[in-house]
């Protein structure tokens, strides 16, 4: 059975403009104009309108905008209807072209393990989306987006092949998992080989190794601590030194909302420890405790961290 193709993966600036974009339609100071201004950018290209969905999901999950109309309504709250249609009426028309059309998904904050016919299982982190091909020659999965581990079963007569974008990772009887944000893919061994290839090159990982691919093809197989880089499968995340951005964008995964960086100098702002996926709430008031950044809570769904003075 054919798959449709995954689509484009927005990239971190095209995803913060669209943050931009649905915070300005529903801060209550809306004007016509912004409405078609945001409408144009969607337009520009298929990156812009799955940045768009993405954006919109907590205003949808939170019902903060339902906007009342009345007859002879002014043009400012004509205006923030306007705003509401776009950011709901935007994400609907287009949700079936991301990870809900795949053959199993994950929500936010969700995980789930998936047996195969095979005997294999694939364990989807939040946010993962898979199609699953078994057939009586080969086993592909394509992964469309987010995380997923996979346990085989041994079978040398059917490859087990997992694609995520331009990279495709064949199990040598093996447990590993792959990751895929954009263009950007990781493959981590955890028991046994994985041999990881694209279009220019190729590497053979052992347990305990990994590699990555970014636009330029596949960068260097190195070790790594791969009970702290899967710590998702038992409810956890580890950080070591890692940016403010990036943990905030990896718990954005399993909390509903934003968590914005509204300074620009907390970006690079070095972050080390473990945060407990069941008590994020817990673990972002020990992060605001231990750096010199203070947390605006507009909602339970929208979080601003900003530098403390």
């Amino acid at each position: 059975m054919h798959k449709p193709s995954a689509p484009f993966e927005p990239s971190p600036d095209v995803r913060r403009a669209a943050q931009a974009w649905v915070v300005r339609l529903t801060s209550g100071d809306v004007r016509p104009g912004d409405v078609e201004a945001a409408r144009a950018w969607c337009a520009q290209a298929p990156e812009h309108q799955q940045a768009f969905v993405e954006a919109r999901r907590v205003w949808a999950l939170s019902g903060q905008l339902q906007v009342p109309v009345r007859p002879r309504v002014p043009a400012r709250q004509w205006a923030l209807a306007s705003a509401a249609v776009l950011v709901l009426g935007v994400g609907l028309s287009l949700a079936w072209q991301g990870q809900w059309g795949a053959d199993y998904r994950t929500g936010v904050g969700e995980r789930r393990v998936v047996a195969l016919a095979d005997g294999s299982r694939i364990t989807l982190d939040a946010e993962s989306a898979v199609d699953v091909e078994l057939s009586a020659q080969a086993r592909r999965i394509t992964l469309r987006k987010g995380e997923a581990l996979f346990d085989v079963a041994h079978d040398p007569a059917r490859p087990f092949q997992v694609r995520a974008g331009e990279v495709q990772a064949t199990a040598l009887g093996t447990v590993y998992a792959v990751s895929r944000e954009g263009e950007a893919v990781e493959v981590i061994v955890k028991r046994g080989r994985v041999a990881v290839s694209d279009a220019l090159a190729r590497a053979e990982l052992s347990a305990g190794e990994a590699i990555g691919r970014k636009a330029d093809g596949l960068g260097a197989r190195h070790g790594l601590d791969v009970d702290s880089a899967l710590a998702w499968q038992e409810g956890r995340l580890v950080f070591e030194q890692a940016p403010l951005a990036q943990v905030l964008k990896a718990l954005e995964r399993y909390r509903p909302g934003w968590l914005v960086i509204g300074d620009e100098q907390l970006r690079g702002l070095k972050v080390s420890g473990t945060f407990q996926l069941d008590r994020l709430d817990e673990g972002l008031a020990t992060l605001e405790q231990a750096f010199p950044l203070s947390i605006r809570r507009y909602s339970d769904y929208l979080l601003v961290f900003k530098a403390r003075g």
